[in-house]
Protein backbone atom coordinates (compact mmCIF):
# COMPACT_ATOMS: atom_id res chain seq x y z
CA UNK A 1 0.00 0.00 0.00
CA UNK A 2 2.82 2.38 0.90
CA UNK A 3 4.44 1.70 -2.44
CA UNK A 4 1.25 2.73 -4.26
CA UNK A 5 1.04 5.91 -2.16
CA UNK A 6 4.67 6.69 -2.96
CA UNK A 7 4.07 6.25 -6.70
CA UNK A 8 1.00 8.53 -6.46
CA UNK A 9 3.01 11.25 -4.71
CA UNK A 10 5.78 10.98 -7.29
CA UNK A 11 3.30 11.37 -10.15
CA UNK A 12 1.64 14.34 -8.40
CA UNK A 13 4.97 16.09 -7.72
CA UNK A 14 6.06 15.54 -11.36
CA UNK A 15 2.71 16.07 -13.03
CA UNK A 16 4.14 17.66 -16.21
CA UNK A 17 6.36 14.66 -16.87
CA UNK A 18 3.48 12.35 -15.97
CA UNK A 19 1.12 14.00 -18.47
CA UNK A 20 3.78 13.94 -21.20
CA UNK A 21 4.52 10.27 -20.51
CA UNK A 22 0.81 9.38 -20.61
CA UNK A 23 0.39 11.14 -23.97
CA UNK A 24 3.43 9.35 -25.44
CA UNK A 25 2.19 6.01 -24.08
CA UNK A 26 -1.28 6.55 -25.54
CA UNK A 27 0.12 7.56 -28.95
CA UNK A 28 2.48 4.59 -29.01
CA UNK A 29 -0.32 2.16 -28.10
CA UNK A 30 -2.64 3.63 -30.76
CA UNK A 31 0.11 3.41 -33.42
CA UNK A 32 0.94 -0.19 -32.49
CA UNK A 33 -2.76 -1.14 -32.61
CA UNK A 34 -3.15 0.49 -36.05
CA UNK A 35 -0.09 -1.32 -37.46
CA UNK A 36 -1.35 -4.63 -36.07
CA UNK A 37 -4.76 -4.19 -37.70
CA UNK A 38 -3.14 -3.20 -41.02
CA UNK A 39 -0.94 -6.32 -40.91
CA UNK A 40 -4.00 -8.51 -40.31
CA UNK A 41 -5.79 -6.87 -43.28
CA UNK A 42 -2.77 -7.29 -45.58
CA UNK A 43 -2.30 -10.95 -44.58
CA UNK A 44 -5.91 -11.74 -45.44
CA UNK A 45 -5.70 -9.80 -48.72
CA UNK A 46 -2.46 -11.54 -49.72
CA UNK A 47 -4.00 -14.97 -49.13
CA UNK A 48 -6.97 -14.03 -51.30
CA UNK A 49 -4.70 -12.62 -54.04
CA UNK A 50 -2.56 -15.77 -54.05
CA UNK A 51 -5.65 -17.89 -54.73
CA UNK A 52 -6.01 -16.01 -58.04
CA UNK A 53 -2.29 -16.21 -58.78
CA UNK A 54 -2.29 -20.00 -58.30
CA UNK A 55 -5.05 -20.54 -60.87
CA UNK A 56 -3.99 -22.29 -64.09
CA UNK A 57 -3.98 -20.36 -67.37
CA UNK A 58 -3.79 -21.85 -70.90
CA UNK A 59 -0.29 -22.71 -72.07
CA UNK A 60 -0.56 -20.36 -75.06
CA UNK A 61 -1.59 -17.36 -72.93
CA UNK A 62 0.74 -14.97 -71.14
CA UNK A 63 -0.13 -13.46 -67.73
CA UNK A 64 -2.42 -10.45 -67.97
CA UNK A 65 -0.40 -7.28 -68.59
CA UNK A 66 -1.60 -4.19 -66.75
CA UNK A 67 -0.04 -0.73 -66.97
CA UNK A 68 0.01 1.42 -63.84
CA UNK A 69 0.09 5.20 -64.32
CA UNK A 70 1.59 6.31 -60.98
CA UNK A 71 1.80 9.91 -59.80
CA UNK A 72 4.65 9.66 -57.25
CA UNK A 73 4.12 13.18 -55.84
CA UNK A 74 0.40 12.73 -55.10
CA UNK A 75 -0.73 13.09 -51.48
CA UNK A 76 2.42 14.96 -50.42
CA UNK A 77 4.70 12.39 -52.10
CA UNK A 78 3.19 9.51 -50.12
CA UNK A 79 1.49 7.90 -53.14
CA UNK A 80 4.53 5.94 -54.34
CA UNK A 81 5.26 4.55 -50.88
CA UNK A 82 1.62 3.54 -50.32
CA UNK A 83 1.44 1.90 -53.76
CA UNK A 84 4.60 -0.15 -53.18
CA UNK A 85 3.51 -1.14 -49.68
CA UNK A 86 -0.19 -1.95 -50.07
CA UNK A 87 -1.08 -2.27 -53.78
CA UNK A 88 1.82 -3.63 -55.82
CA UNK A 89 2.33 -6.80 -53.72
CA UNK A 90 -1.33 -7.81 -54.22
CA UNK A 91 -1.14 -7.30 -58.00
CA UNK A 92 2.00 -9.45 -58.25
CA UNK A 93 0.61 -12.17 -55.98
CA UNK A 94 -2.48 -12.36 -58.20
CA UNK A 95 -0.28 -13.29 -61.15
CA UNK A 96 -0.59 -10.01 -63.04
CA UNK A 97 2.30 -8.71 -65.10
CA UNK A 98 2.65 -5.13 -63.83
CA UNK A 99 4.30 -2.33 -65.80
CA UNK A 100 4.64 0.84 -63.69
CA UNK A 101 5.08 4.20 -65.44
CA UNK A 102 5.66 7.23 -63.22
CA UNK A 103 4.48 10.67 -64.29
CA UNK A 104 7.07 13.45 -64.15
CA UNK A 105 5.02 16.59 -64.81
CA UNK A 106 1.52 17.97 -65.22
CA UNK A 107 -0.08 16.57 -68.38
CA UNK A 108 2.40 13.67 -68.58
CA UNK A 109 -0.31 11.06 -67.95
CA UNK A 110 -2.15 12.28 -71.07
CA UNK A 111 0.99 11.92 -73.17
CA UNK A 112 1.68 8.41 -71.84
CA UNK A 113 -1.83 7.14 -72.50
CA UNK A 114 -2.16 8.71 -75.97
CA UNK A 115 0.72 6.53 -77.23
CA UNK A 116 0.29 3.47 -74.98
CA UNK A 117 0.36 0.08 -76.73
CA UNK A 118 0.33 -3.59 -75.78
CA UNK A 119 -1.49 -3.47 -72.44
CA UNK A 120 -4.74 -5.19 -71.45
CA UNK A 121 -5.83 -2.76 -68.73
CA UNK A 122 -4.77 0.56 -67.22
CA UNK A 123 -4.57 1.30 -63.51
CA UNK A 124 -4.48 4.92 -62.35
CA UNK A 125 -2.60 5.36 -59.07
CA UNK A 126 -3.13 8.94 -57.95
CA UNK A 127 -5.79 11.54 -57.32
CA UNK A 128 -8.51 13.26 -59.35
CA UNK A 129 -6.00 15.06 -61.57
CA UNK A 130 -4.23 11.87 -62.65
CA UNK A 131 -7.54 10.09 -63.31
CA UNK A 132 -8.81 13.03 -65.38
CA UNK A 133 -5.62 13.21 -67.45
CA UNK A 134 -5.67 9.46 -68.11
CA UNK A 135 -9.31 9.45 -69.22
CA UNK A 136 -8.74 12.51 -71.43
CA UNK A 137 -5.71 10.88 -73.07
CA UNK A 138 -7.62 7.66 -73.75
CA UNK A 139 -10.76 9.27 -75.13
CA UNK A 140 -8.76 11.48 -77.48
CA UNK A 141 -7.60 8.33 -79.27
CA UNK A 142 -9.49 7.06 -82.29
CA UNK A 143 -8.64 3.37 -81.96
CA UNK A 144 -9.91 0.51 -79.84
CA UNK A 145 -7.53 1.49 -77.04
CA UNK A 146 -10.34 3.46 -75.45
CA UNK A 147 -12.03 0.17 -74.61
CA UNK A 148 -9.35 -0.65 -72.02
CA UNK A 149 -10.75 -1.39 -68.55
CA UNK A 150 -9.60 1.35 -66.19
CA UNK A 151 -8.78 0.60 -62.55
CA UNK A 152 -8.58 3.34 -59.93
CA UNK A 153 -6.27 3.26 -56.89
CA UNK A 154 -7.23 6.33 -54.77
CA UNK A 155 -3.74 7.40 -53.70
CA UNK A 156 -4.16 11.18 -54.03
CA UNK A 157 -5.38 13.82 -51.60
CA UNK A 158 -8.59 14.36 -53.58
CA UNK A 159 -10.14 11.07 -54.69
CA UNK A 160 -13.69 11.99 -55.64
CA UNK A 161 -14.21 9.02 -57.95
CA UNK A 162 -12.21 6.60 -55.80
CA UNK A 163 -14.20 7.51 -52.69
CA UNK A 164 -17.42 7.00 -54.66
CA UNK A 165 -16.40 3.48 -55.66
CA UNK A 166 -14.71 2.51 -52.39
CA UNK A 167 -15.51 4.10 -48.98
CA UNK A 168 -12.34 5.65 -47.58
CA UNK A 169 -10.95 7.20 -44.42
CA UNK A 170 -7.69 7.50 -42.51
CA UNK A 171 -5.33 4.91 -41.12
CA UNK A 172 -6.79 1.41 -41.25
CA UNK A 173 -9.79 2.57 -43.30
CA UNK A 174 -7.49 4.01 -45.98
CA UNK A 175 -5.55 0.74 -46.26
CA UNK A 176 -8.84 -1.14 -46.45
CA UNK A 177 -9.93 1.17 -49.29
CA UNK A 178 -6.73 0.45 -51.24
CA UNK A 179 -7.12 -3.30 -50.69
CA UNK A 180 -10.73 -3.17 -51.97
CA UNK A 181 -9.59 -1.22 -55.04
CA UNK A 182 -6.84 -3.77 -55.77
CA UNK A 183 -9.12 -6.77 -55.29
CA UNK A 184 -11.73 -5.25 -57.61
CA UNK A 185 -9.03 -5.09 -60.31
CA UNK A 186 -7.82 -8.62 -59.59
CA UNK A 187 -11.37 -10.01 -59.61
CA UNK A 188 -12.16 -8.05 -62.79
CA UNK A 189 -15.30 -6.48 -61.33
CA UNK A 190 -16.48 -3.59 -63.49
CA UNK A 191 -19.10 -0.87 -63.62
CA UNK A 192 -19.95 1.77 -66.21
CA UNK A 193 -19.23 5.43 -65.42
CA UNK A 194 -20.38 8.42 -67.46
CA UNK A 195 -17.91 10.97 -68.77
CA UNK A 196 -18.45 14.62 -69.73
CA UNK A 197 -16.83 15.83 -72.94
CA UNK A 198 -15.81 19.49 -72.69
CA UNK A 199 -14.86 21.46 -75.80
CA UNK A 200 -13.86 25.16 -75.88
CA UNK A 201 -15.83 27.28 -78.37
CA UNK A 202 -13.34 29.17 -80.57
CA UNK A 203 -13.64 31.77 -83.30
CA UNK A 204 -13.32 30.81 -86.96
CA UNK A 205 -9.76 32.17 -87.18
CA UNK A 206 -8.60 30.26 -84.08
CA UNK A 207 -7.17 26.75 -83.96
CA UNK A 208 -9.66 24.45 -82.16
CA UNK A 209 -8.42 23.01 -78.87
CA UNK A 210 -8.56 19.33 -78.04
CA UNK A 211 -11.47 18.28 -75.80
CA UNK A 212 -11.09 17.61 -72.09
CA UNK A 213 -13.02 14.77 -70.41
CA UNK A 214 -14.31 14.94 -66.85
CA UNK A 215 -15.65 12.25 -64.54
CA UNK A 216 -16.86 14.18 -61.51
CA UNK A 217 -17.70 17.87 -62.00
CA UNK A 218 -17.16 21.34 -63.40
CA UNK A 219 -17.15 23.89 -60.55
CA UNK A 220 -17.06 27.68 -60.63
CA UNK A 221 -17.55 30.22 -57.86
CA UNK A 222 -16.61 31.44 -54.39
CA UNK A 223 -16.97 28.07 -52.62
CA UNK A 224 -14.64 26.38 -55.11
CA UNK A 225 -12.10 29.21 -54.79
CA UNK A 226 -12.19 28.92 -50.99
CA UNK A 227 -11.55 25.17 -51.06
CA UNK A 228 -8.64 25.71 -53.46
CA UNK A 229 -6.95 27.85 -50.79
CA UNK A 230 -7.41 25.48 -47.84
CA UNK A 231 -3.89 24.04 -48.00
CA UNK A 232 -2.52 27.48 -47.06
CA UNK A 233 -3.96 26.85 -43.61
CA UNK A 234 -2.16 23.55 -43.02
CA UNK A 235 -1.26 24.66 -39.52
CA UNK A 236 -4.90 24.04 -38.51
CA UNK A 237 -4.62 20.36 -39.48
CA UNK A 238 -8.00 18.69 -40.02
CA UNK A 239 -9.73 22.05 -39.41
CA UNK A 240 -8.01 23.82 -42.34
CA UNK A 241 -11.17 23.67 -44.49
CA UNK A 242 -13.14 25.45 -41.77
CA UNK A 243 -10.33 28.00 -41.35
CA UNK A 244 -10.32 28.66 -45.10
CA UNK A 245 -13.96 29.78 -44.98
CA UNK A 246 -13.27 32.05 -41.99
CA UNK A 247 -10.25 33.80 -43.51
CA UNK A 248 -11.55 34.06 -47.09
CA UNK A 249 -15.27 34.69 -46.67
CA UNK A 250 -14.85 38.48 -46.82
CA UNK A 251 -12.31 38.71 -49.67
CA UNK A 252 -13.09 40.20 -53.09
CA UNK A 253 -10.55 37.88 -54.71
CA UNK A 254 -13.16 35.09 -54.66
CA UNK A 255 -15.44 34.77 -57.66
CA UNK A 256 -18.68 36.19 -56.24
CA UNK A 257 -20.21 36.87 -59.65
CA UNK A 258 -20.66 33.83 -61.89
CA UNK A 259 -22.99 35.02 -64.60
CA UNK A 260 -23.75 34.08 -68.17
CA UNK A 261 -26.09 32.15 -70.42
CA UNK A 262 -26.77 28.42 -70.65
CA UNK A 263 -28.09 26.84 -73.83
CA UNK A 264 -29.04 23.22 -73.27
CA UNK A 265 -30.91 20.31 -74.77
CA UNK A 266 -33.13 18.05 -72.64
CA UNK A 267 -32.06 14.56 -71.52
CA UNK A 268 -32.60 11.75 -74.03
CA UNK A 269 -32.51 8.00 -73.52
CA UNK A 270 -31.14 7.59 -77.04
CA UNK A 271 -32.48 8.22 -80.53
CA UNK A 272 -31.39 8.55 -84.15
CA UNK A 273 -30.42 12.20 -83.54
CA UNK A 274 -28.04 11.25 -80.71
CA UNK A 275 -26.56 8.52 -82.89
CA UNK A 276 -25.73 10.98 -85.68
CA UNK A 277 -23.75 13.12 -83.29
CA UNK A 278 -21.74 10.25 -81.83
CA UNK A 279 -18.21 9.46 -83.06
CA UNK A 280 -17.56 6.31 -85.05
CA UNK A 281 -15.92 4.50 -82.15
CA UNK A 282 -18.42 3.81 -79.37
CA UNK A 283 -16.59 4.45 -76.11
CA UNK A 284 -17.32 2.43 -73.00
CA UNK A 285 -15.75 3.11 -69.65
CA UNK A 286 -15.41 0.47 -67.02
CA UNK A 287 -14.37 1.32 -63.51
CA UNK A 288 -13.99 -1.02 -60.62
CA UNK A 289 -16.04 -2.39 -58.69
CA UNK A 290 -19.57 -3.79 -59.43
CA UNK A 291 -21.03 -6.18 -61.97
CA UNK A 292 -23.14 -3.96 -64.19
CA UNK A 293 -22.93 -4.46 -67.95
CA UNK A 294 -23.40 -1.84 -70.67
CA UNK A 295 -26.57 -2.26 -72.70
CA UNK A 296 -26.29 -2.23 -76.50
CA UNK A 297 -29.38 -0.74 -78.16
CA UNK A 298 -30.21 -0.10 -81.83
CA UNK A 299 -30.98 3.63 -81.93
CA UNK A 300 -31.35 4.12 -85.68
CA UNK A 301 -35.12 3.60 -85.67
CA UNK A 302 -35.91 5.59 -82.51
CA UNK A 303 -37.30 9.13 -82.86
CA UNK A 304 -37.42 11.82 -80.17
CA UNK A 305 -38.46 15.30 -81.42
CA UNK A 306 -37.56 16.92 -78.09
CA UNK A 307 -33.93 15.81 -78.42
CA UNK A 308 -33.11 18.69 -80.80
CA UNK A 309 -34.94 21.40 -78.82
CA UNK A 310 -32.67 24.08 -77.35
CA UNK A 311 -33.57 25.95 -74.17
CA UNK A 312 -31.86 29.05 -72.82
CA UNK A 313 -31.28 30.17 -69.24
CA UNK A 314 -29.60 33.35 -67.98
CA UNK A 315 -28.03 32.94 -64.55
CA UNK A 316 -26.16 34.88 -61.88
CA UNK A 317 -24.79 33.10 -58.85
CA UNK A 318 -21.68 32.67 -56.73
CA UNK A 319 -21.79 28.87 -56.90
CA UNK A 320 -22.09 26.95 -60.19
CA UNK A 321 -21.67 23.22 -60.79
CA UNK A 322 -22.21 20.66 -63.57
CA UNK A 323 -21.82 16.95 -62.91
CA UNK A 324 -22.73 13.72 -64.74
CA UNK A 325 -25.60 11.77 -63.26
CA UNK A 326 -28.14 9.08 -64.10
CA UNK A 327 -31.92 9.51 -63.71
CA UNK A 328 -34.22 6.56 -64.44
CA UNK A 329 -31.42 4.91 -66.37
CA UNK A 330 -30.86 7.98 -68.58
CA UNK A 331 -27.41 9.68 -68.45
CA UNK A 332 -27.81 13.41 -67.79
CA UNK A 333 -25.81 16.52 -67.00
CA UNK A 334 -27.04 17.87 -63.68
CA UNK A 335 -26.63 21.66 -63.41
CA UNK A 336 -26.68 23.15 -59.91
CA UNK A 337 -26.89 26.84 -59.02
CA UNK A 338 -26.38 28.29 -55.55
CA UNK A 339 -27.61 31.57 -54.10
CA UNK A 340 -26.79 34.86 -55.79
CA UNK A 341 -25.51 36.54 -52.63
CA UNK A 342 -24.22 35.53 -49.21
CA UNK A 343 -23.40 37.61 -46.18
CA UNK A 344 -20.14 36.74 -44.41
CA UNK A 345 -21.94 34.79 -41.67
CA UNK A 346 -24.12 32.93 -44.20
CA UNK A 347 -21.08 32.04 -46.33
CA UNK A 348 -19.07 30.67 -43.41
CA UNK A 349 -22.09 28.78 -42.04
CA UNK A 350 -22.87 27.24 -45.44
CA UNK A 351 -19.21 26.35 -45.98
CA UNK A 352 -18.98 24.62 -42.61
CA UNK A 353 -22.19 22.74 -43.33
CA UNK A 354 -20.73 21.50 -46.62
CA UNK A 355 -17.50 20.49 -44.89
CA UNK A 356 -19.53 18.29 -42.51
CA UNK A 357 -22.24 16.95 -44.83
CA UNK A 358 -20.83 17.28 -48.34
CA UNK A 359 -21.61 19.60 -51.24
CA UNK A 360 -25.19 19.19 -52.46
CA UNK A 361 -26.31 22.10 -54.67
CA UNK A 362 -29.99 22.24 -55.68
CA UNK A 363 -30.45 20.83 -59.19
CA UNK A 364 -31.90 23.50 -61.47
CA UNK A 365 -31.55 21.93 -64.92
CA UNK A 366 -31.20 18.42 -66.33
CA UNK A 367 -29.60 18.34 -69.76
CA UNK A 368 -27.98 16.18 -72.42
CA UNK A 369 -25.74 18.90 -73.88
CA UNK A 370 -24.88 22.30 -72.41
CA UNK A 371 -23.33 25.40 -73.96
CA UNK A 372 -21.90 27.85 -71.42
CA UNK A 373 -21.41 31.49 -72.42
CA UNK A 374 -19.86 33.44 -69.51
CA UNK A 375 -20.83 37.10 -69.27
CA UNK A 376 -17.40 38.17 -68.02
CA UNK A 377 -14.37 37.16 -70.10
CA UNK A 378 -11.83 38.18 -67.41
CA UNK A 379 -8.77 35.97 -67.81
CA UNK A 380 -8.23 35.91 -64.04
CA UNK A 381 -11.42 33.87 -63.55
CA UNK A 382 -10.91 30.12 -63.23
CA UNK A 383 -13.16 27.10 -62.96
CA UNK A 384 -12.27 23.57 -61.92
CA UNK A 385 -12.70 20.51 -64.11
CA UNK A 386 -12.18 17.45 -61.90
CA UNK A 387 -10.33 19.69 -59.41
CA UNK A 388 -7.94 20.97 -62.13
CA UNK A 389 -8.05 24.71 -62.86
CA UNK A 390 -8.93 26.09 -66.31
CA UNK A 391 -9.59 29.61 -67.56
CA UNK A 392 -13.27 30.54 -67.72
CA UNK A 393 -14.26 30.67 -71.39
CA UNK A 394 -17.20 29.60 -73.61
Amino acid sequence: MQRIIKIGKTLRNNWKKSVFGAVVLFYGAATAKEKYEINILMQAACKEAVSYGDSVIPIDRNPTLVTVILNPVANKRKAKKDFEKYCEPLLHLAGLQVDVIQTTSEGHAKEIVETLRGTEAIIVAGGDGTVSETVTGLLRRNDNANRFPLGVLPLGRTNTLGNTLFPGGDGVLRVKQLIQACMAIIENNTTVKNVMKIEPIVNEDEVPSKPVYALTSIEWGAFRDTLAKKDKYWIYGPLREYASYIFNGYKDSLCWNCSGTLRYTPPCSGCSNCLRKKPEIKRKWFFMPSNQAAQETDLTSLQNPECTMTNELCFKTCDFKIKPNVTDGIPILSIGLGKNQYSYIEFVSEGWNRARNGDDLPEVVKARTVELQPLDSNKDLVLAIDQEEFEVSP
